[in-house]
């Protein structure tokens, strides 16, 4: 997904030997002025051969297009590092980056808007970075008016970013769907990531932020931090949840350690495939790593993470309801992990992967 090829099949325009790292660029529009680099040399077989026929030749004679780098999709990082050097430098933002004003908002309310003016275009090639803080004893609440980026099923182009602090993510947003309220639980503190690429324009965002004091009702469409050991459970529970409902929780646990999701009660609608009302368990925030899928009305076992992150993605449908489910996080450390996978002997090799892991959690809940 980071790469991109380049050359015609008859060979004859490559990269070669030396060109590693070098720029690939093509002229922007239709004039000869203005030239956009979209690629950064990496590799190739044969410089400039065919590749055709590869099937019919040795392996040593085989050819292949140049394989580039593909800069549209690091954009968002190239960025980033481009205002961190600036700002170590300089001591202040790089504002060339953004159309509108960012950096530092603080306050116990506020709004941020790009463009500047309802019913424009924002631009492209933007990086706009805002660090939101609300006062103490408050946990910072984003809530969306407009949202209308370019749309790509992985927010690989332009996208909004959210994370506490800098270096924790909770959401990434693109399309033309109204994300729903992000409570950021127990954070005084946010960040709001806007890059964009250079194709293609929407009519940007409204978001208005405020800080919130205690527990605030996790409805529907909200995106919940979790970074203590906090019960979760579906809306309303014991209640039953309501109908066409999505709530998120983003968990991260301390360096070093991983997320331990056990339930103590469960029952949503049974489906084959758990098409209808579900709980899925990830292991990003992007959504790329699904670690299992989970319905019906049996208590699944102990969902572990991947890594130090776990996202839980609750949905329901529009007919039938049930109680729902109610579960405690706990965070392990590697060494009581392994540890325990140690005294457990159960396999081979003395520990259990994840991959049984999710099959045990399967067969809980599916016939």
């Amino acid at each position: 997904m980071t790469v991109l090829c380049a050359g015609p099949e008859r060979g004859g325009r490559d990269a070669c030997q030396g060109d590693s790292g070098g720029p690939l660029v093509c002229p922007a529009g239709s004039g000869d002025n203005h030239w956009e680099v979209l690629g950064v040399t990496s590799w190739g077989k044969g410089c400039g051969r065919s590749w055709g026929n590869n099937s019919s030749r040795p392996p040593s004679r085989r050819g292949s297009p140049g394989v580039f780098t593909d800069v549209r999709l690091l954009l968002p990082w190239i960025k980033i590092k481009l205002r961190e050097a600036d700002e170590q430098k300089q001591g202040t933002p790089l504002s060339e980056l953004c159309s509108v004003r960012d950096g530092r908002v603080t306050g116990s309310e506020g709004s941020l808007r790009n463009p500047a003016l309802p019913g424009d275009h924002y631009n492209n090639n933007q990086l706009c970075v805002w660090s939101i803080s609300v006062p103490p004893g408050n946990s910072v609440l984003l809530e969306f008016d407009h949202f209308d980026l370019e749309s790509d099923p992985f927010c690989r182009y332009d996208r909004l970013m959210v994370s506490v602090g800098t270096r924790r993510p909770v959401g990434i947003f693109c399309g033309g769907v109204l994300p729903g309220p992000v409570l950021l639980k127990n954070s005084q503190h946010a960040t709001l990531d806007f890059s964009t690429d250079v194709d293609r324009t929407g009519s940007g965002f409204a978001i208005r932020h405020r800080g919130v004091q205690g527990n605030s009702s996790q409805g529907c469409g909200t995106v919940v931090l979790v970074d203590d050991l906090t019960p979760v459970h579906s809306p309303n529970y014991p209640q039953c949840y309501s109908e066409d409902c999505v709530l998120r929780w983003v968990v991260h646990a301390p360096q070093g350690h991983i997320v331990k999701l056990e339930f103590s009660n469960f029952y949503l609608e049974e489906s084959d495939r758990c098409l209808y009302d579900s709980l899925t368990v990830l292991g990003d925030v992007e959504g790329t790593e699904e670690i299992v899928v989970l319905c019906g009305g049996s208590v699944p076992p102990p969902v572990l993470s991947y890594h130090s992150v776990m996202v839980l993605h609750f949905t329901s449908d529009h007919s039938i309801t049930h109680r729902g489910f109610s579960a405690t996080l706990t965070f392990i450390s590697h060494a009581d992990l392994h540890s325990q996978d140690t005294s457990a002997q159960s396999g081979p090799e003395g520990q259990r992967g994840h991959t049984d892991q999710r099959h045990m959690a399967h067969a809980a809940v599916e016939p």
